[in-house]
């Protein structure tokens, strides 16, 4: 069973800011390799949506996306939905 996924605003912002910082700092190909990754993560997710260590909140997972990317997401499982709540890059201090 194949969820939809959502993007909030926040992961949007969060992963428009990794892209980026790529862009800016490394080359065409990083930025493709991150593509096709986070592609890939989010094709994996749609069809197995509790691959990721489940948080303390109810339906809220959190970890890695790849290496330096770390996802929050919450199963909505009565809409067959997966909303990404946040993504951002491991080493970024995280919100207040």
């Amino acid at each position: 069973m194949a969820l939809e996924i959502i993007w909030s605003i926040r992961a949007e912002k969060g992963f428009d800011k990794i892209v980026n910082y790529l862009e800016e700092n490394w080359t065409e190909r990083e930025v493709r390799n991150f593509m096709q990754e986070s592609q890939e993560f989010f094709e994996l997710l749609k069809k197995n949506p509790k691959m990721l260590q489940p948080s303390k909140k109810a339906n809220l997972y959190r970890g890695p996306m790849n290496r330096l990317t770390m996802v929050t997401y919450r199963i909505l499982p009565r809409k067959k939905q997966i909303v990404l709540v946040n993504i951002m890059g491991a080493r970024q201090k995280p919100l207040k």
